[in-house]
């Protein structure tokens, strides 16, 4: 399967005026599924933008290998006329494989590590979303999700967001791992963060 390559994205938004992109070559769909909530949906409004091959990612910031025998890291959040992107990375540091199938339970942590009401969408029209599927990680190997948000704030009421921390569980059934973000997680007032699938890290 192909996903995009590095961790800095540029995204070319073409509405009279070029910003940068993530991403690698062609759309994904979006199915407005919540990871945290099987149930809700979302009716994506927005057409898709022409994507552009990123440069190679930077050092992120990343957690201690877990009893599960995973790691996460987070590359540098690449911003651009309000829209952010980045990938998510998970390391088998373990000795057997790990199983994943399909998307990732996100949610958005403030400092005191409490969840801000943010919807995880699964799938995304921004980026590339290789559609769930289960994989295997061997030991060594990685995988990853690329999530995208915009930095946009509608209500002057509504408190925005700025997240600190990201948890996430990888899969259904498994502990969940919070991991530091690589740069400020400013959905504004969207309640809203879209995720690709897992997919293996060429």
């Amino acid at each position: 399967m192909n996903v995009i390559p590095g961790g800095l994205w540029r995204f070319a938004v073409a509405a009279g005026a070029l910003g940068t992109v993530l991403g690698a070559g062609a759309c994904g769909t979006e199915n407005g599924v919540a990871s945290g909530d099987p149930a809700a949906s979302s009716t994506a409004t927005r057409a898709p933008s022409p994507l552009l091959t990123p440069p190679s990612p930077t050092p992120t910031p990343s957690t201690a290998c877990s009893a599960q025998g995973i790691s996460l890291s987070m590359d540098q959040v690449d911003a651009a006329m309000g829209l952010r992107a980045t990938w998510v990375r998970l390391r088998n540091c373990g000795t057997r494989p790990y199983r994943l199938n399909g998307y990732p339970a996100l949610r958005v942590l403030g400092k005191d590590r409490q969840p801000f009401d943010v919807h995880a969408i699964r799938g995304t029209r921004q980026i590339k979303d290789p559609g769930p599927k289960p994989i295997t990680v061997a030991p060594g190997k990685s995988a990853r999700i690329g999530i995208v948000w915009r930095n946009l704030v509608t209500e002057s009421s509504v408190p925005a967001v700025n997240g600190t921390y990201l948890e996430v569980r990888p899969a259904a059934g498994r502990p969940v791992v919070v991991l530091p973000a690589n740069g400020p997680l400013d959905l504004g007032n969207t309640g809203r963060l879209e995720t690709t699938a897992w997919a293996r890290v060429p």
